[in-house]
């Protein structure tokens, strides 16, 4: 059995589109990718989902690290983990927050889905107001 699972935010979740960090923003790591809606690429908003398995009950740490340009929300099988206030600063962004999240997942497969919004909440997402969503669920399970 896996003993760690990695699932981060790529082309190849549900309506992702990849997109290059700027400067600003904290830097993927190998492998995973900022991502904004595949459906509506300039939109001010986007939503992208990915389900996966969890291998065992038996999980030690499960984390969600997140980093939104500008503020997102999202669920995991359902449920509201993240919640963020709307707010229209143009020079906010995320540096990355992480997240337990072991009390929202379970054996077998479970789903995410985050929605991530630009600033101001009708500006569309351009070279000069970028728009992005990095995450990446992290599963120690136990020996």
């Amino acid at each position: 059995m896996k003993r760690h699972t990695i699932i981060s935010t790529d082309g190849s979740w549900v309506n992702a589109l990849e997109n290059e960090p700027i400067e600003a923003w904290v830097q993927p790591r190998e492998g995973e990718a900022y991502v904004w809606g595949a459906s509506d690429s300039i939109g001010p908003a986007a939503v992208v989902a990915k389900t996966f398995k969890v291998h065992s009950n038996e999980i030690r740490i499960a984390t969600l690290f997140l980093s939104v340009d500008n503020y997102g929300i999202v669920l995991i099988n359902g449920v509201p983990v993240i919640i963020d206030e709307p707010q229209d600063t143009l020079a906010f962004y995320n540096p990355g927050r992480t997240f337990h999240i072991e009390p929202f997942l379970h054996k077998g497969e479970n789903n995410i889905v985050i929605a991530g919004f630009n600033s101001p909440s009708n500006a569309n997402r351009s070279v000069g107001n970028p728009a992005g969503i990095l995450a990446r669920i992290e599963i120690q399970y136990e020996q």
